[in-house]
């Protein structure tokens, strides 16, 4: 009986001392979820145009080299400029957006971090402003 409580005392201070790092998601392809991207420009949208958003995977930053994972045309549905990334897998994302505006005869671009925690449709509304040189 002695024996039994010195190897379930060893057992469980083992089993206790042991740590797990914790699992951090790792974005990209192959999951069920999908971001919809609405770009505005001032919270404007009718004078967008030629408008691609750029998604990079497993980060909350715009990538130092400018090189991004995979990228969308907006086309307009229901008089929205929109796209979408599908079957992404939970984690994050950088998305960032440069297009033209006529309104204001000038490019626009921008970008924000955005997390994906759930298999699972998500609209996101990405604000641009003007940009010169890019």
């Amino acid at each position: 009986m002695r024996k039994f409580f010195f190897i379930a005392a060893v057992s469980m201070t083992l089993l206790s001392s042991c740590e797990h790092e914790q699992f951090k998601p790792v974005a990209g392809k192959g999951g069920a979820a999908t971001i919809v991207v609405y770009p505005a420009h001032h919270g404007v949208t009718s004078s967008l145009d030629s408008v691609t958003v750029y998604i990079k995977y497993n980060t909350l930053n715009a990538p130092a080299d400018g090189k991004y994972d995979d990228s969308a045309a907006c086309t307009y549905v229901n008089s929205l400029p929109m796209c979408s990334f599908t079957s992404l897998w939970n984690g994050d994302y950088y998305i960032y957006a440069r297009g033209y505006d006529y309104a204001i005869a000038g490019k626009i671009r921008g970008g924000l971090p955005f997390t994906v925690r759930a298999q699972q449709s998500f609209n996101f509304t990405l604000p641009l402003g003007e940009e010169s040189g890019y």
